[in-house]
C-alpha cells in the first residue's frame, strides 16, 4: 500500500511543477516573485521535503492559485483493465458477455466484448434515451435489428445504432460470431440507475 504521506508529496511536486511550467517560468522566476529560495523550490518539486504551510500559501499567492490545488491528485492518465480482472457473464442461452472496461464518468461509456452462439439470439428493451451503441464484428457472422431495420454484418464489419430502441442481436450461422461493443450513455446520469426493473440484474447491456 502506498504510504499516504509519500502519495501527498508526490502529489505536490508534480502540481507544482505543472503550476510553474504552464506559466513558463524557471525556479529561479518562481524563487524571485515568491520569496521562496529556489532549493526549497527544488526539494518540493522533486518530493524530498514538505513545506509548511505558510511556504505553500505564498507559493501558491505568487502563482494565483488555491492551496487546494497543489495538493489535488492529478487527472488520471490512463488506466489498465486486466482481463483476469473481467469476469465473463453468460448472454443468450449459451453465449457470453463481458464488460472490458469503463471510463466512470459522464458521459457513460463502456467496452464490452459479447460472443453470440451459432442460432442464438440476445434481446434487449432498450437503454436510457440518447444512447448509441458502436459494434465490431471479429468473427462470425451477425444480425442486428433495432427497431423495424434489419443489418447484416459479416466478419471486420461495424455498426452505428441507436441503443434506446428495443434491439436484438441474432447468430444464424454455424459457427460463433465474436464483437466488440462500445456503449455510449447520453448525459450525466449513471446507466445503472436508468435501468428499468426488467433490466435490473443483466449483466449486459443487451
Amino acid at each position: 500500500m502506498t504510504d499516504p504521506a509519500e502519495a501527498v508529496s508526490e502529489t505536490l511536486a508534480a502540481n507544482l511543477r505543472a503550476a510553474r511550467q504552464e506559466r513558463g517560468w524557471r525556479l529561479e522566476d518562481l524563487a524571485s516573485r515568491s520569496g521562496v529560495s529556489r532549493g526549497m523550490l527544488q526539494q518540493i518539486e522533486t518530493g524530498r521535503t514538505n513545506p509548511s504551510i505558510a511556504t505553500l500559501a505564498r507559493i501558491c499567492a505568487t502563482l494565483g492559485i488555491p492551496i487546494g490545488r497543489l495538493v489535488e491528485p492529478p487527472e488520471e492518465l490512463g488506466r489498465v483493465a486486466r482481463a483476469t480482472q473481467s469476469p465473463i457473464s453468460p448472454a443468450g442461452q449459451a453465449g457470453q458477455a463481458r464488460l472490458l472496461i469503463n471510463d466512470g464518468q459522464a458521459p457513460f461509456v463502456e467496452l464490452w466484448d459479447f460472443l453470440v452462439a451459432p442460432g442464438d439470439e440476445i434481446r434487449s428493451a432498450g437503454h436510457p434515451q440518447g444512447t448509441r451503441e458502436l459494434l465490431h464484428l471479429r468473427e462470425g457472422v451477425l444480425t442486428v435489428t433495432v427497431g423495424g431495420a434489419a443489418f447484416d454484418l459479416g466478419p471486420g464489419d461495424a455498426l452505428r445504432m441507436r441503443g434506446d430502441r428495443p434491439h436484438a442481436y441474432r447468430n444464424p450461422g454455424d459457427t460463433p460470431a465474436r464483437l466488440t461493443m462500445t456503449v455510449v450513455y447520453s448525459g450525466n446520469q449513471d446507466p445503472r440507475f436508468s435501468r428499468t426493473p426488467e433490466q435490473e440484474g443483466r449483466p449486459s447491456p443487451m
